[in-house]
């Protein structure tokens, strides 16, 4: 496995003293905004700003209040002081263009089933859904938003579901020439790591796959893996922390997504565009963010997505074994320009970005705009994947982006991280952080010719079989969902700003 460097005065900030050698080893890896994004719901329009303002925003629908602690089950929602308690009853009764602004706390959907929807997930085409804004963040009084300090988030603990932590159907009617409908999905926190499946920790047992003592839990279970050792935690399947289907103006921001364990982001995109930024990725499975375009060849042109400001750490594969997925971003199909800028990609362990797919149409592919610049890069496995002819993909570090022709026009910019930001690095889990970069893979094969199996297959004259073992010093551990918002305004017009 090839290392890749990151400086050695970073280094010291955060690995004062770990040290590790092992197949798959990571221990040698080595401007502001310009305003900010206006909260109204019409502003989802490629915007470049990376933060956004904490004031009541702006809106031609009506005011929904929703707040854990001080709402009613009861009530109407339509000031501060009949403020909701349930999100889902808030979300049902929204109307076109209204905004539901949320207090801090945990939200859970009805009598606590563990998520929030509008339309049902996988059935767009049936259940539309709406266009309409949430905003969480606000303290229960509503006097103040905060992002950082009113914390707002959809956490389910023992809730045994199979359902997208939050699924927002907005699609029009075939055929609808209205107005563009705008959605907005701002000031959450979304994790699953109090009810995944980990192992739990024990540095003396190998097959739990706890790199120190410090890391929150063992390594993450699949959920139809059968581990022999103690677990905690519960994994009812593969399920996506915010999925959409969804058309006109949309943005996600100021958000955190943490312990994902299917996608932090996963969406269908119809025609319109999407702003994903100011945003935290981190200890998400298989990509942080995935977003494919839904509509036919003739309307790819109308198809647009922008992920700026983002921070984008410890993206993990599908399997214990490292065979795929563990992306940061994906550039996918159906969408015509997609821009890339101004994130922090670091520990991802497949890639911080790929662009692997084409366009199935040849005279679509050559329209498509793949733009990635203006990214800082550390201690990802790679930083940018490509497809090549004859190979199964090629390895591309940020300082040769240039050379990759599937990316562009704009290509500028994608350098390492450089030296001086202590206080980014400082704000990763320092426990995690060195486990990922002492991150190593065991592997084991055993063949016994008189097992059951191979006397039966002998028998038969069938192949013989053997077993294989796996065992990672660490995969997708729980990461301190607290921490995750340290990551927020560490790096000037780097990164996830400072929410104001």
């Amino acid at each position: 496995m090839k290392n890749y460097k990151i400086a050695a005065a970073i280094l010291m900030v955060l690995l004062a003293g770990p040290g590790a050698h092992a197949q798959f080893n990571l221990k040698n890896l080595a401007g502001k905004a310009a305003s900010a994004v206006k909260q109204g719901a019409g502003n989802a329009n490629g915007s470049s700003n990376a933060t956004s303002s904490a004031s009541v925003p702006a809106a031609s629908g009506k005011k929904l209040y929703v707040s854990a602690t001080t709402g009613s089950a009861r009530a109407d929602g339509l000031s501060a002081t009949t403020a909701m308690k349930d999100l889902q009853k808030a979300i049902d009764a929204a109307e076109e263009n209204d905004v539901i602004l949320v207090a801090e706390g945990n939200y859970l959907g009805n009598l606590d089933r563990g998520y929030v929807e509008s339309g049902r997930f996988g059935n767009a085409q049936n259940e539309r859904g709406k266009f309409f804004s949430i905003y969480g963040g606000y303290s229960t009084d509503f006097s103040e938003r905060d992002v950082i300090k009113h914390v707002t988030k959809i956490q389910p603990t023992s809730q045994k579901f199979t359902a997208p932590l939050m699924n927002i159907n907005a699609k029009r009617p075939y055929g609808y020439t209205g107005p563009v409908g705008n959605l907005v999905i701002d000031g959450f926190v979304f994790d699953l790591g109090e009810n995944n499946r980990y192992c739990v920790k024990n540095v003396d047992l190998e097959i739990t796959g706890t790199p120190n003592d410090g890391v929150l839990t063992g390594r993450f279970l699949e959920p139809d893996a059968a581990p022999q050792c103690p677990t905690e935690g519960y994994s009812s399947g593969d399920e996506y922390a915010l999925h959409m289907d969804v058309e006109g103006n949309v943005r996600i921001s100021n958000c955190v997504f943490v312990n994902c364990r299917d996608y932090g982001i996963s969406a269908l995109m119809g025609i319109g565009h999407m702003e994903i930024c100011n945003n935290v990725f981190v200890a998400c499975r298989y990509a942080a963010c995935q977003v494919k375009g839904n509509v036919r060849d003739a309307d790819i042109e109308k198809v647009s997505l922008e992920f700026h400001h983002n921070t984008v750490l410890f993206t993990w594969t599908r399997t214990k074994a490292f065979e795929d997925m563990g992306q940061g971003f994906r550039f996918m199909n159906g969408i015509r320009t997609i821009d890339v800028h101004n994130n922090i990609f670091g520990c991802n362990s497949n890639c911080a970005v790929e662009r692997v797919f084409y366009e199935s149409n040849k005279e679509m592919e050559k329209l498509k705009v793949s733009n990635l610049y203006d990214n800082y890069y550390f201690a990802n496995r790679r930083d940018l994947e490509i497809a090549a002819m004859g190979a199964a993909s090629i390895s591309v570090p940020a300082a040769r982006i240039e050379e990759a022709e599937q990316i562009g026009p704009k290509y500028e910019g994608n350098v390492e991280m450089p030296e001086g930001n202590d206080a980014f690095l400082n704000a990763i889990d320092k426990s995690y952080l060195e486990g990922f970069m002492s991150l190593k893979i065991m592997t084991s094969q055993s063949y016994n010719p008189n097992s059951a199996a191979n006397q039966i297959n002998r028998a038969f004259g069938l192949n013989q079989q053997g077993s294989e073992i796996v065992r990672p010093s660490m995969y997708c551990n729980k990461y301190p969902w607290e921490k995750a918002a340290d990551l927020f305004g560490k790096v000037d017009n780097y990164g996830a700003q400072m929410p104001r």
